[in-house]
């Protein structure tokens, strides 16, 4: 797998540089403009792809992968016999791109992209999708990077659940540290990078359990970190407040107690009793 994310951050200048082409029409009638066509590997049908993407309507950004992912976002193609009715314009964009390419599809706005436009921009005729491919993640790659998540996963559950046995028999009060709010951390790296900034976008790996070691979720199973803004009470206090404390790729055993949890509520669809101490392992990204 190449890393082309430099370049491809890089070539979002050209999202704002106007192109003289009306482009071509895709498989499925959407106008596409291809702004570098680069000659890179090409994803096929049943491969995934890291993709930078700016949608606008207009002149107004509506998201980005930036500001919702924190970076590129791992799109998985659809295999053309399991293509839904609606076929989504980024499907024909990204069979249509190579790594490094930057592009522009346009999206005619139907009756169900209508639901999602917010009433000041009712009128307008067409969504456009800004796109940098990133990276080709094929079949292969993909089953190794799911094998090493599958190992990662047994590591940390492993250190996880051994670090709750001795935090059940009081062998961590003299390892831990406390802040004012109760909260608990066991920092195993501050990290090297810089320091996680208040209403910062980061992504993080993290498996959490209760304090008799019964996990409720976990990242590292699924593939992928979560993303969220930093400290702006998206997540439970005792979350938040132990991001706050690291640099990026620093990593830490968080002790939340209930009040800086759920509190009485019980939660994660009867997982997580009322009141109940968490234990989370995270990392920084």
């Amino acid at each position: 797998m190449r890393n082309l994310l430099i370049l491809a951050l890089g070539a979002t200048a050209l999202f704002f540089t106007a192109c003289k082409s009306d482009g071509i029409k895709t498989e499925h009638g959407y106008r596409f403009i291809n702004h570098t066509d680069k000659g890179g590997v090409k994803p096929q049908p049943g491969e995934a792809v890291l993709v930078q993407s700016y949608v606008y309507i207009g002149d107004s950004l509506m998201s980005s992968s930036q500001k919702r992912f924190g970076g590129p976002q791992e799109y998985t193609l659809y295999p053309k016999d399991q293509l839904p009715e609606r076929v989504p314009a980024l499907y024909d964009a990204m069979l249509l791109m190579g790594e490094g390419d930057s592009a522009t599809i346009f999206e005619p706005i139907d009756s169900f992209l209508q639901q999602f436009i917010p009433p000041g921009l009712k009128d307008a005729k067409e969504v456009r999708h800004e796109l940098v491919l990133v990276d080709v993640i094929t079949k292969d790659e993909k089953e190794k990077a799911k094998a090493e998540a599958e190992a990662k996963f047994q590591a940390v559950q492993n250190k996880t659940q051994s670090l709750v046995q001795e935090y059940a028999a009081g062998k961590l009060a003299d390892k831990l540290t406390t802040t004012e709010s109760g909260l608990k951390l066991l920092i195993e790296e501050k990290g090297t990078g810089s320091p996680v900034k208040t209403g910062e976008q980061v992504r993080v790996h993290y498996y959490g359990c209760l304090t008799t070691g019964q996990m409720f979720d976990n990242s590292y199973q699924r593939g992928e970190p979560y993303p969220f803004p930093a400290g702006v009470g998206q997540m439970i206090p005792g979350f938040d407040e132990g991001v706050m404390q690291l640099n990026h790729g620093g990593s830490a055993h968080l002790f939340i107690p209930s009040k800086l949890g759920y509190g009485e509520q019980a939660a994660g669809g009867g997982q997580i009793p009322a009141n109940s101490e968490l234990i989370f392992y995270v990392e920084v990204l």
